[in-house]
């Protein structure tokens, strides 16, 4: 019986990108059986999976920097294939602030990192032939969950009167991930569309971003893997560069992106019902992984590239949301 290890840790778009290789490395390498580790953000990920038959879940926080990268010989010795997958789309392909391609110009990071699906970096990393190239990634839930969830959004739209529920995702992990205008793009779509309701997403550090109107509810905190079915049904997700779009574009749900440091290459390319906007800023996309925003020009103490044209943005939803025939006020 030929075995597997896989080792990938990170936030839930870097799982979301990985969750395509048991499938490949199966088919590819004729694996019967495939260990994969991985941290909370992987566990929501790759739940279900199929082709995973031991999902392994590790407090990553507890574990050095040794043990994610060099510590591998007692995986040569237990397993016939291994793969370690730490920090490949965050060093591959995004520069951080103590890599030197951080100060090459934009065009040089355009070149070699953005003309690529994350998909695809993270398929060539597991030395898998050109013929998978273009594989997407899947969730994977049970009958009764898409159930609940396709009940969910039928009865909300019910009890209040609606056509139509928009998700908006407050931020991400970083500054340049947070969707500073959310409450501006909001009031606008609701204006627009009246018979429509806006459920906010984050996590709790988005709670200063609430804000009140009657067809507004929150959703901060709620848990992300029940979140990441909901982009299944709902008639839009609108969010800043961060794991919920990528989830939403993976199902081929209508869903707008708002891009900052990543291409269209790099986040949506092969998504169907898929609508984006680029960063006016001169330097987005960027490829970078800032902490720190060395370099990084700002406006209101944020990095530029949140601040979006916002009748651009509303261009495109008009263009998601014309399509699904919402009525619009006069």
């Amino acid at each position: 019986m030929k075995t597997c290890f896989i080792s990938r840790f990170g936030g839930y778009g870097d799982l979301l990108h990985a969750s395509h290789l048991p499938r490949l490395i199966k088919d590819y390498y004729k694996v019967d059986t495939i260990d994969f580790e991985t941290n909370y953000q992987g566990y929501q990920i790759l739940q279900n999976n199929p082709f995973i038959d031991n999902l392994i879940y590790i407090q990553a926080d507890k574990l050095t920097d040794n043990r994610l990268r060099n510590n591998w010989d007692y995986c040569e010795e237990k397993y016939d294939l291994s793969f370690n997958l730490i920090y490949t789309i965050e060093l591959d392909v995004c520069c951080n602030e103590n890599d030197r391609r951080y100060y090459r110009d934009s065009n040089y990071r355009r070149t070699n990192f953005g003309r690529m699906t994350y998909y695809d970096v993270m398929t060539k990393a597991c030395n898998l032939p050109d013929e998978y190239l273009g594989t997407r990634g899947q969730l994977y839930y049970c009958n009764e969950d898409h159930r609940l969830a396709s009940e969910e959004i039928t009865k909300k739209k019910a009890k209040y009167d609606v056509d139509y529920i928009i998700l908006v995702n407050l931020s991400g992990t970083s500054l340049h991930k947070k969707f500073v205008q959310a409450e501006s793009i909001s009031r606008k779509i609701l204006e627009r569309y009246p018979k429509t309701m806006i459920y906010l997403t984050g996590d709790e550090h988005c709670k200063d971003q609430v804000f009140e109107h009657p067809r507004v509810k929150s959703w901060i905190g709620r848990n992300f893997r029940t979140l990441m079915l909901l982009t299944k049904y709902v008639d839009l997700t609108i969010s800043v560069e961060t794991g919920l779009p990528l989830v939403a574009h993976s199902w081929d749900a209508p869903c707008l992106q708002l891009l900052t440091a990543a291409s269209y290459e790099n986040h949506i390319m092969g998504a169907k019902n898929a609508y984006w906007v680029q960063s006016p800023v001169v330097c987005s996309p960027c490829h970078k992984n800032p902490r720190e925003y060395w370099g990084c020009p700002t406006v209101d103490k944020m990095p530029a590239c949140v601040w979006f044209n916002e009748d651009e943005i509303m261009q495109k939803v008009e263009v998601a949301l014309e399509s699904g025939k919402i009525s619009t006020s006069s």
